[in-house]
């Protein structure tokens, strides 16, 4: 593990997104912690087989943030960092809810910084903004009135089919995972265009603020 070289993309990921919410996860009196110190290699490794398998399909090697999503959403589920604190007992899908939980973030990430590559205004007010959309700004999932015939949370529904993406193969021994990077790419896409609106009303309420 110690010879794995994390690239560029996954470094940020992981600097600015997953060890951020790993930290607030595993704070003291947490019942989780992180499996050990090769978590993040692991991870990251997982996270660069998911990219050259998606790479291997498409005519570019450059993958959008939807893509990025779903690799790093996968990379986390087969690795499983999250576990219990001194053998504590944690949500047999608490691996899955990390998982989607990054997954939506490196997609409120990108929108952040698509906004701010556009601003011709000085770093530190975009700094500011930065701060501001972070704080202000949660990525948000249909409600149940949205659904046709569900009547289960479409958050709910997510984490659920994430933990069904593993089964055991009888004829192999050993776990069996089978995750459609193409599938939940498609996901991160919509749930961006279903939060577009309200990130930029976020936005807007800044700007209102500070030019009154």
């Amino acid at each position: 593990m110690n010879h794995y070289n994390p690239s560029k993309t996954y470094k940020y990921l992981y600097d600015y997104i997953i060890g951020d919410l790993l930290s607030q996860i595993c704070t003291n009196g947490s019942k989780f912690c992180v499996k050990d110190k090769t978590t993040p290699y692991m991870i990251g490794k997982k996270f660069d087989e998911y990219k050259e398998r998606a790479s291997k399909n498409m005519n570019g090697k450059r993958l959008d943030r939807h893509k990025i999503a779903s690799c790093i959403c996968g990379a986390i589920i087969e690795a499983k960092p999250l576990q219990g604190f001194n053998g504590a007992v944690i949500a047999s899908n608490a691996n899955e809810i990390l998982a989607l939980c990054v997954g939506v973030n490196v997609i409120k990430f990108y929108m952040m910084y698509d906004l701010l590559h556009n601003l011709d205004i000085p770093t530190s007010d975009k700094h500011k903004i930065r701060e501001y959309l972070k704080e202000n700004f949660e990525m948000e999932y249909p409600s149940i009135e949205d659904n046709i015939c569900d009547t289960q949370e479409y958050q709910k529904n997510l984490h659920n089919a994430l933990y069904w993406s593993h089964s055991v193969c009888t004829a192999l021994g050993r776990e069996c995972f089978k995750y459609d990077i193409w599938a939940y790419s498609k996901i991160f896409y919509h749930l961006e265009l279903f939060n577009k609106n309200n990130f930029q009303k976020v936005y807007q309420s800044y700007v209102q603020m500070n030019t009154a």
